[in-house]
């Protein structure tokens, strides 16, 4: 802005004085000094990351109104209005906001947990940076659900990160989560639903609270994927799913046909189709039924092939591979010690470690079978992803809070340096948690980077997270949709 405003002064300049006419005070005058940007907020001296690929911008001044960036600056180039809100930012470094594109909205704790759990993930979520998210289903996450969080939040009554929403995920009955992970109870409890439900309509888990449709025909799912489009969701999320493994492999995998239904539905409402799979065979029943992208790595057996991987790469196939997920399973059974880290134990309580201790979460020897297990699932899919890569898959970070060990907010930190670890540079890194994230809910006009007119939402942190990814955890501010967030007030301090 500044460069055309001086070469069109420049020009105006030389043609008043051309034309020797008597307005060249006036002409002077207006040029002195360019104009001042609107903003009500303006982080000040900082160097910007701005994920779009360019290099960083040392003293840069980022200028916010409404909520959006209306300017991007050296800084001393244009004053900032005087009621405006200046952040100092001098010696900072400002990078967009991160995204988590796979998050449930419960704590994973075990046994009942607080009832305002997807409150306190959605806090923990925007403490930590997180400033985006993409939710999956389950636990409040119906579409009703989504609706009414939403509906919250622009009244000021809940604190969190954008929403992101797919109304809950398509399953078939007996499989995956339900009749894997789920409780006798609660199992039979769905099964009462689905004996109650015709079997060409959606059978929906929402009276259990749960953001989840058993579908038994190709009708069922499209009438599932009509609900969630009504509802203003952003994507879908199919199940496709045999195990997993510990759970065994014999549950019923959701059909090409059904899966290529539902994408064409979703296609036809401007949305796509994301699938949970854990194996090749699942991988492939995806791909061959149209979907966008996968919200796990494939961790059972070997990776299908690298025409496969190729093939994903040329269909702009996104992958979320939840690195998280697979190394809690290890890391904290290894070396408990591992969550007393400080920047964990900001958001995380006593109580809640001391649940884990107690469900034996936290017990190296009952948990010895297990561990060969998950750090095999966990050595094949960094494989995976350093695989897919640089085959030039879109990598995308996501985390799937929810789950036991997996830490709102924090373990989006934890996936930054498990990409880099897997192979991606630290700014491709920062853009699998940032303009990947926008382009896999095909929402880059809203965020994903620092740039004039994108939502603002931006992390300031004391140190170059392009030096190194674990700086990511240097919080000085977090800026969502414009407005400081208070950190502190956030986690009732």
């Amino acid at each position: 802005m500044t460069t055309v405003w001086r070469e069109a002064c420049r020009a105006s300049t030389r043609a008043v004085v051309l034309s020797g006419s008597l307005l060249l005070p006036t002409v002077l005058g207006a040029c002195s000094s360019p104009p001042m940007p609107e903003a009500d907020l303006v982080v000040r001296g900082a160097t910007v990351i701005d994920a779009t690929g360019s290099p960083p911008r040392a003293d840069t001044d980022v200028f916010v109104r409404d909520g959006r960036i209306t300017a991007i600056l050296p800084t001393g180039e244009a004053e900032p209005p005087a009621d405006a809100t200046i952040v100092d930012a001098a010696g900072a470094f400002v990078m967009p906001g991160l995204s988590d594109m796979h998050v449930h909205f419960s704590l994973g704790l075990p046994g009942p947990g607080p009832d305002d759990q997807t409150e306190q993930v959605l806090r923990r979520l925007l403490y930590y940076g997180v400033t985006s998210m993409l939710n999956l289903g389950a636990t409040d996450g119906s579409t009703e659900s989504i609706r009414d969080l939403w509906a919250r939040m622009e009244r000021g009554e809940v604190q969190g990160p954008t929403v992101y929403g797919t109304g809950g995920h398509l399953t078939l009955p007996g499989t995956h989560p339900v009749w894997t992970i789920f409780p006798p109870p609660r199992r039979e409890a769905a099964q009462a639903i689905v004996d109650a439900t015709p079997e060409d309509e959606p059978a929906n888990l929402y009276p259990l609270g749960l953001g989840i449709s058993l579908v038994r025909t190709a009708a069922a799912a499209r009438r599932a994927v009509q609900e969630r489009a009504a509802g203003g969701m952003h994507a879908i999320k199919i199940t496709v799913e045999t195990g997993p493994s510990e759970f065994g492999d014999d549950h019923p995998l959701m059909p090409v046909e059904m899966i290529q239904a539902i994408v064409d539905e979703a296609a036809a409402h401007d949305l796509r189709v994301f699938a949970h799979v854990s194996s090749p065979h699942e991988l492939e029943a995806a791909m061959a039924g149209g979907v966008a992208g996968v919200v796990h790595a494939v961790s059972e057996r070997p990776f299908p092939s690298t025409t496969v991987g190729a093939d994903l790469a040329d269909r702009d196939f996104h992958t979320v591979a939840t690195l998280s997920l697979y190394d809690a399973f290890i890391r904290y059974v290894e070396d408990p010690s591992r969550l007393d880290d400080p920047f964990l134990r900001e958001t995380v309580t006593d109580e809640e470690i001391e649940a884990f201790a107690q469900a034996g979460m936290l017990d190296a020897g009952a948990e010895a079978d297990s561990l060969p297990f998950w750090r095999a699932e966990t050595d094949a899919v960094m494989g995976e992803v350093a695989d897919l890569h640089r085959l030039g898959v879109p990598i995308v970070l996501g985390t799937d809070v929810g789950n036991p060990m997996v830490f709102a907010g924090y373990s989006a930190h934890e996936e930054l340096a498990h990409l880099v670890k897997g192979g991606l540079t630290p700014l491709e890194a920062i853009q699998a948690a940032t303009i990947n994230a926008a382009r896999m809910v095909e929402d880059t006009e809203e965020f994903g980077t620092i740039e004039v007119g994108k939502r603002a939402d931006l992390l300031i942190l004391d140190a170059d997270p392009l030096a190194d990814i674990r700086n990511s955890r240097r919080i000085r501010s977090v800026i969502a949709r414009g407005r400081l967030v208070d950190r502190a007030a956030l986690m009732g301090n």
